[in-house]
Parts: structure tokens; C-alpha cells; sequence
């Protein structure tokens, strides 16, 4: 079998010269490129070098050079063929595919006639929105409100297709192609009715989809019209066009995201277009579809984590958890994902668009790591307060760590999650003074630390008007607890979104995200022992603020005797004359404190 460039390409883009030559040869890394001892000379210092980016090798001491193809030929002493054959597999790619024979003339011909085809197409849907933008109105106002410039009109080559429902057939059919090579194409639909053809895109804004090799595709369609569905409507897979495969604006990013060795991966194409206009321009989404395995492993050739940065809702919130354990399978030493939780009901276009920059670089700067998000998901809103709970806990991590393949990844993720869930339930040995037991009973006295924690954020839930009066003050808190900073998190984007109206407002939004339990918790009848205040029937607003400012202080004065308790720690790590004198003032400021 010969095999087509294509093949040859995809399997280039797919592996990194890195991966495959580090199975023979211990790599160092040194600066972009890869150092190590060569595999064709016996030499005691590295002369062997690899790059990635510009996908070779090169041996100073032997002369070798060339692709991975080279390396696995000379290395294993097969021949191109088996060379290419192995590499696929590596690769997860079906070298009998027809998209990769070489040897099949009438398909071959039939590629060039779509990619023809949908080249021609998108040049006619781009000259479409330069006509339309000087008498469409609704268009225009529409590109307006969105920012779409003629920079982004450009550099995403952003077209529009007619209302017309045979417009775009009739062009084509006028370009000399066949209705079967527009059907092939995916811009044809034959009704299964009356088996009448129409234009798939009519009357929307359209996105040329292009594959890793600056060939358009497919395309995007957004709706213009409000009662105009589906919102946005994508090409169907054909014989160029694999959605699970590829990924929106990787043309455009491509250069960013070697130059940073970053990626974001967001929801959709306006997200795309947003996070470049602002300066993220290695950004890019999946094609109206969930992200794929294949779309993630894609992004590590270029990328060792992309951070994936979902919507904000409960869909976003969903997806993203599909994704952490989607992918488990094929994590690998060094290739990972990070994740961004954006506000509440926000994504990144929402966000760049009302100018809420600050809350998206915050969300960004505060990316949490796969194996974390894993953990946080686990503990997300529950209690584990018999052994039966936890046990539960263990079997659904042990479950996680399975679905790992590779060996080493898998050992390190069952040790982190073996330390967090002891350091989640072991029992920290705490001093109390001596407390009388009906007291005990009635108060159900907790840990002090904890009191004051449940009770500045108790409050805020009940009485939600106090964060007018405290907002910096609350939003600076740092609880111990990984709920009430969730929690948190949430009041903090209902008030500056302004969402936060009426009290019940506020009980309602938590409960319905899944904090049933922790709020049931937080606000039961034991909240009102340890703060009177909060009974609005018998106090005045002043009187809860004045209350609630005190357990702040509480707060503020443990923050300071733990910070003095940590120097004094770390002091006795590193004991001399000095520090010993350090030492012992630290201790006197703790006793006055204290007293």
C-alpha cells in the first residue's frame, strides 16, 4: 500500500518527535529544544538533539538527521512502509482509511472536488457579508454589538449565507458542480419528505471551519434572527470534515500557542473570537460539539495542559466534569488539563463584552489542575460523617485511578488522592476548656475556628443586604472549609452582578446549585445561639452589622495568632542565637494576645 501525504501530515501533527525518540534515548530538556546521548555513536556528552517545534532530530557527533520516520527506520531497521504503519498506530490512526490510500484515483479526485467546492463556497459567503453589511441593518447592528471588526471579519474570514433557501445550490450548481458534490459537501439537505434540496446555512452568519492543514472544511452557522433555530447550526461529518477531530480557530492560534506553550479551550466561536480580540489569542473550541478525547490529545501536540474554560452554568459545570474523567484514560507523564471556573451563568464572551475583564483574568489566574478538580468534584457539597460515606468516597476515587492507563501517571494519582483523604479526615487533637455538659447540649458546641466561619457566612446567606455594608470585608475571607469558599465564590458573583436582591433570593440560588445540605447545615437553629443578633424580629439592621463586624474581628484576631504561630514554626526549623531571641518575642505577642 502507498500511502498519501495526508497520512503522513496527520501523523506529524498527531505525535511530537520528543515522545517517540524519549522511548530510546533519556532527553533533557534545554530551552525549546531536547538533549541527550546519541543513539547512532558512543559518546559520553550529548550531542543528540530533538525539536519539537520544527520536527526533526540532528546527532552532532554522527551527522544523522531527519523526521521520527527516519528515526524509528534507522533505529529498528524497518523500511518507510512499516515505519509509516507503526507510527499510525502509535498514533490511534487507521492507516486502511480510505481518507489516507493513495492508490484510489476517484476518491482522490473526489477530495479535491469538495475542498474545491467549499473553498469557492467560503470565498462567495465572505463577499455575501460585505454586501450585506452596507444595506443589511439588522447585520450590521448585530457585527456592532459584537465587536466584530474588520480585523476579526478578516483573520476568521467571517462570511454570510443568503435567505434564500436554494441560494447558495444555485451557485454552485452555476460553478459547474454536481447536486451529488454538494450533498457530499454538507451544504445540500434533501427533505425525506418530498425529497426537495435546500441550502443547510440560510440566513446566518457563518464560521469557515478549517482543518490542521489551512483547508476549509466545513462551516458554522449563527442564527441571525431571534426566533431563528437551531442558534447555531454546523456542517454533518463528511469525507474532509471530522467534528470530534478538529478544533475552531486553530489556524489563527496555532503560532500564539507554540510561542506560550499555553491553550485555551473554550465552549464556542464567538468565545474564540472574544478571548483574541482581548489577547488570548491561543484560544480554541470544539465545533458545536462536547470535547473529545481526540480534540485533547490534538491540543498536547502543541500543548503540554490546555486549560479548558467552560461556561459558567450548570451545562459548563457538567461538561467540564465529563471531561476530567473522559480523558483519564489517556493521560500521560507531562500531558495534563487545567480548568477555569468563570462566574455564575458567564462565559468568556459575556464576560468581554460587558467589560468584566477583572473577573475573567481572575478566573484564569485561579485555574485549578486536573487532579484537583477530580478531588474538589468528589467532596463538592457533601458530608462524610459515617463510614459508609467514606467508604464510598475511596471506592469512587480507586474507580478514577483505574480508568488511568499509563503506570506512572496512575501510581502518583492514587498516592495524591490517598494524602488528600487522610488529610480531608484525620482528627486534629484540639485543647478545650472545661465546659459544663448541659452548656454542651444545648449549645452543640463546635470547634470555636468553625463557629466564626458559620457564622460570617451564615449571616451573609440569611441576611444578604449586610454585604452592602461588609462586601470587602467578607469577599477577603479565607474559609477553611472548601464549600463555604464555593459558596463564597457565588455571593461574590451574584453582588456584582447585582442578582442579589431579596433574602430568599440568595437561600434559593444556593440550594439549587447543590448546597442543600451544607446551607441546611449552615443556617439551623444552633446559628441563632451563637449569633442573637441574626433574629431580625428582635434586632434592628445596626444590631446584626455591629454583631457580624465582631465575629469579623474574632476572625482577623485568629488570622493574626495563626501567622505569628507559623513564623514561630518556621523559626524552630532554623534555630540560632537569633532566631531563638525571635523566638521568644513571638511567644510574648501570642501570650498578650491570648490574654
Amino acid at each position: 500500500m502507498k500511502f498519501g501525504n495526508q497520512l503522513i501530515e496527520e501523523i506529524k501533527l498527531r505525535l511530537k518527535v520528543s515522545d517517540i525518540i524519549g522511548k530510546k534515548v533519556k532527553l533533557k530538556p534545554r530551552g525549546k529544544e531536547y538533549v541527550g546521548l546519541s543513539p547512532f555513536s558512543n559518546e559520553k556528552t550529548p550531542s543528540f538533539t530533538v525539536s519539537d517545534e520544527k520536527g526533526f532530530y540532528h546527532c552532532f557527533s554522527s551527522g544523522e538527521h531527519g523526521s521520527i520516520f527516519d528515526f524509528v527506520m534507522k533505529t529498528e531497521n524497518i523500511d518507510f512502509k512499516d515505519a509509516v504503519k507503526k507510527l499510525a498506530s502509535i498514533a490511534g490512526i487507521n492507516v486502511e482509511d480510505q481518507y489516507y490510500k493513495k492508490e484510489n484515483p476517484s476518491f482522490n479526485r473526489k477530495i479535491k472536488v469538495i475542498k474545491d467546492l467549499l473553498n469557492l463556497t467560503s470565498i462567495w459567503f465572505q463577499e455575501n457579508l460585505q454586501r450585506e453589511l452596507k444595506s443589511n441593518s439588522l447585520l450590521r447592528d448585530i457585527f456592532v454589538k459584537r465587536g466584530f471588526d474588520k480585523k476579526v471579519i478578516n483573520d476568521f474570514q467571517l462570511g454570510y449565507a443568503p435567505e434564500n433557501f436554494n441560494a447558495t445550490y444555485d451557485y454552485l450548481k452555476s460553478k459547474n458542480f454536481t447536486a451529488q458534490d454538494i450533498l457530499d459537501s454538507g451544504l445540500l439537505i434533501i427533505s425525506e419528505k418530498n425529497k426537495k434540496r435546500y441550502d443547510r446555512f440560510k440566513n446566518r452568519i457563518i464560521f469557515p471551519i478549517f482543518d490542521y492543514y489551512n483547508n476549509v472544511v466545513g462551516f458554522g452557522g449563527k442564527s441571525i434572527k431571534k426566533n431563528q433555530l437551531p442558534k447555531y447550526m454546523n456542517s454533518p461529518s463528511t469525507i474532509l470534515y471530522k467534528k470530534g477531530d478538529l478544533l475552531f480557530g486553530w489556524i489563527q492560534a496555532k503560532d500564539e500557542i507554540i510561542k506560550q506553550r499555553k491553550m485555551f479551550l473554550v465552549e464556542g466561536y464567538t468565545d474564540v473570537i472574544s478571548m483574541h480580540k482581548i489577547g488570548y489569542k491561543n484560544t480554541v473550541a470544539p465545533l458545536g460539539t462536547a470535547l473529545t478525547s481526540n480534540q485533547i490529545i490534538k491540543s498536547w501536540q502543541m500543548c503540554n495542559e490546555p486549560i479548558v474554560c467552560l461556561d459558567g452554568d450548570t451545562a459548563g459545570i457538567k461538561a467540564a466534569k465529563r471531561i476530567a474523567e473522559m480523558i483519564l484514560p489517556y493521560l500521560k507523564p507531562g500531558c495534563s488539563v487545567s480548568f477555569v471556573q468563570l462566574p455564575v451563568d458567564e462565559d468568556p464572551d459575556s464576560l468581554i463584552r460587558s467589560n468584566k475583564l477583572k473577573e475573567l483574568n481572575s478566573s484564569i489566574n485561579n485555574k485549578v489542575s486536573l487532579v484537583d478538580f477530580l478531588w474538589k468534584d468528589l467532596i463538592y457539597g457533601k458530608e462524610f460523617n459515617t463510614p459508609e460515606k467514606k467508604a464510598e468516597l475511596e471506592i469512587k476515587s480507586i474507580n478514577l485511578v483505574n480508568a488511568i492507563k499509563d503506570q506512572k501517571v496512575r501510581k502518583n494519582y492514587n498516592n495524591f488522592f490517598k494524602e488528600k483523604f487522610f488529610e480531608h479526615f484525620r482528627f486534629k487533637f484540639k485543647q478545650y476548656n472545661y465546659i459544663k455538659k448541659e452548656n454542651l447540649e444545648e449549645k452543640k458546641t463546635i470547634n470555636a475556628d468553625k463557629i466564626i466561619e458559620i457564622v460570617l457566612l451564615g449571616s451573609i446567606i440569611i441576611h444578604p443586604k449586610l454585604l452592602n455594608s461588609v462586601h470587602q470585608k467578607f469577599f477577603s475571607i479565607n474559609f477553611s472549609s472548601y464549600n463555604f469558599n464555593e459558596i463564597k465564590n457565588i455571593i461574590l458573583n451574584l453582588f456584582n452582578s447585582k442578582k442579589l436582591i431579596e433574602n430568599r433570593d440568595l437561600d434559593t440560588k444556593l440550594i439549587s446549585l447543590g448546597y442543600h445540605e451544607t446551607i441546611s447545615k449552615l443556617i439551623d437553629k444552633s446559628i441563632y445561639v451563637h449569633a442573637p443578633f441574626l433574629k431580625s424580629k428582635t434586632h434592628k439592621y445596626d444590631d446584626i452589622l455591629t454583631g457580624w463586624n465582631e465575629y469579623w474581628m474574632l476572625y482577623i484576631k485568629k488570622k493574626g495568632n495563626l501567622k505569628i504561630q507559623k513564623e514561630a514554626e518556621d523559626l524552630l526549623q532554623n534555630l540560632n542565637i537569633d532566631n531563638f531571641k525571635k523566638f521568644k518575642d513571638l511567644k510574648l505577642t501570642l501570650k498578650k494576645k491570648i490574654v
